[in-house]
């Protein structure tokens, strides 16, 4: 088994992060709504370091905007990272990482609802940090 560093949650101002893939709306008004009776945010979004691009989690950082939400936690992560890994969400094939960077830095486009997979070894971690404080209305501690 490879030893690979361990993830760090950063928080990052929620105009940080570029949506990589169409979302299913309904999906997101019911995560929101289930993010806002918990009261806390625990999955940290994977993110491209360099430029923001969600690697995985888009339709939690729209239920954010939904929430108010000024923060977010995220997984500040690399393309050429060796613990993620990126395939066709359908056919498992890999996915020519390049193709993200252009699609949506060059040619300003997400790709198609459920494209892209994004597969994390080892897993990401959690969290538990309330949305008051990514709202900005609670002081951290």
């Amino acid at each position: 088994m490879r030893d690979y560093p361990s993830y760090c949650v950063a928080l990052k101002p929620v105009d940080f992060f570029l949506s990589s893939e169409e979302v299913d709306e309904e999906a997101v008004h019911r995560l929101a709504a289930a993010i806002a009776q918990a009261g806390m945010w625990t999955t940290p979004i994977p993110v491209d370091r360099e430029t923001g691009i969600i690697m995985d989690g888009n339709h939690r950082a729209r239920a954010a905007v939904l929430l108010g939400l000024h923060y977010l936690p995220c997984v500040l992560l690399g393309y050429r990272d060796p613990r993620v890994v990126v395939t066709h969400w359908r056919s498992g094939e890999p996915f020519c990482v390049d193709s993200i960077q252009r699609q949506i830095l060059l040619h300003k486009k997400r790709f198609p609802y459920k494209t892209t997979r994004h597969l994390f070894a080892p897993a990401l971690p959690e969290t538990e940090i309330q949305l008051g404080m990514l709202r900005g209305t609670v002081q951290k501690p």
